[in-house]
């Protein structure tokens, strides 16, 4: 088969991109050991600062505004741009096209096989709380609708999210297909005192004391004003709160709520927003962590669990969405909607560290059980349904192939 992949989100930096990133390096070389050539289709504007895996094949396509800066809340993608990577691909005489995340969705034609990857329902659950206008919800429905009506398959990344879309789609479960996420290998315990240490530093985070850690956006659905408020109440003044995250993020965020939040709970030297961090500090400041703190409203995997989990960090979790299915027994829960709930959950391991130092042995157990290479596994699993089958004994297989209609199945 000529696979094609969605390369038009390499480039962004939240989750989206790392899971782009990361399944097509462990997917091409499976799938060029199976006899398939892959062909990365990616815009002019991101082309020079992406990798593409050997083995691939790219086909750069111009475009005006990069899609992982267009596809914004805002909903600024352009029309002409979309057309102009739908046009390129229904030139390239592919047999199937996989698009890793609706976010960087665009129509194609002339192509018999569509897979798309659905990472959670979360644009309908809280519309509200990441689209701050209706032209950015509007346009964003419009994508996904156009994605899900497109789509012979619909992959997503955790059984969590596989289940809330069932419950969301008028379509059959064998639609659906989970193809999961892992940690990048950069994430590992950091044992080097030194560099741990800088990293400290260059984020101005006290290197003596304790500090709890978030890793993710800065948008409403984060459940950051929240998590400001318990931490205030259930953290002795010894404990740090440091929130990650891109200030400069295409995605909606509420940077300036987060830091009201701050100012009215009196913690304005307890907690730090540090703007982004690149993954090499990422590690140091996971490997340092009492905990990381993820609150959200919902996630469909929670990559920053498990990147924590593989740095010897336990995670004090919501209970939405798939974050139980992905820590386990690695990390202490609690409702996301209540304060007091949070506070409960953070003031249970701040006191007792011995219970913070079990759970830190469970997550590197916990993290070793998710695995790129299983995820591209996944994958190509779900691609080659619609290889068409060998005859068997002069008599062939009555199964699907690339020629059936794409609405059968």
């Amino acid at each position: 088969m000529r696979i094609g992949y969605d390369g038009t989100c390499l480039a962004n930096r939240r989750g989206f991109g790392r899971f782009a990133r990361r399944l097509l390096s462990a997917f091409v070389p499976r799938a060029t050991e199976a006899g398939h050539e892959v062909v990365v289709v990616i815009d002019a504007p991101s082309a020079a600062s992406v990798e593409i895996p050997i083995g691939a094949s790219p086909l750069v396509v111009d475009v005006r505004k990069a899609p992982s800066a267009a596809a914004s809340a805002d909903g600024r993608r352009g029309l002409l741009d979309m057309l102009a990577m739908g046009r390129a691909v229904s030139r390239a005489k592919l047999d199937l096209m996989y698009f890793p995340a609706t976010y960087s969705f665009y129509p194609v034609w002339g192509v018999p096989r569509v897979v798309v990857t659905m990472h959670d329902t979360l644009t309908m659950e809280h519309p509200e709380l990441v689209f701050p206008n209706r032209r950015g919800r509007l346009a964003w429905q419009l994508k996904e609708f156009v994605a899900i009506r497109s789509a012979d398959r619909i992959a997503t990344v955790s059984e969590t999210s596989k289940r809330f879309l069932m419950n969301r789609l008028p379509l059959p479960e064998d639609r659906f297909r989970v193809v999961s996420e892992a940690a990048d290998p950069i994430f590992r315990p950091i044992d080097d005192p030194s560099t741990t240490a800088a990293a400290l530093e260059r984020y101005g985070i006290p290197r003596q004391g304790r500090f709890l850690l978030y890793v993710g956006g800065l948008s409403p659905h984060k459940n950051l004003v929240r998590l400001v408020e318990a931490f205030a109440v259930a953290a002795p003044d010894d404990v740090s709160l440091v929130l990650t995250g891109d200030f400069k993020d295409v995605f909606h965020t509420h940077v300036p709520e987060i830091r009201r939040a701050i100012a009215a709970a009196g913690v304005e030297r307890r907690v730090i927003l540090t703007g982004y961090v690149p993954d090499e500090d990422l590690a140091a400041l996971y490997s340092r962590a009492y905990a990381l703190v993820f609150p959200s409203l919902l996630e469909g995997f929670g990559l920053p669990a498990v990147e924590a989990m593989a740095c010897g960090a336990p995670v004090v979790a919501s209970r939405a969405g798939s974050l139980p299915e992905v820590v386990g027994d690695a990390g202490l829960f609690f409702a996301p909607l209540s304060v007091a709930d949070i506070s409960r959950a953070l003031r249970t391991i701040l006191d007792d560290p011995a219970l913070r130092d079990g759970l830190a042995v469970a997550a590197l157990r916990r993290a070793s059980t998710f695995d790129w290479d299983r995820s591209a596994v996944d994958l190509l699993a779900c691609i080659e349904e619609f290889v068409p089958r060998r005859k068997v004994a002069g008599i062939p297989h009555l199964g699907r192939t690339t020629t059936t209609s794409r609405r059968s199945g």
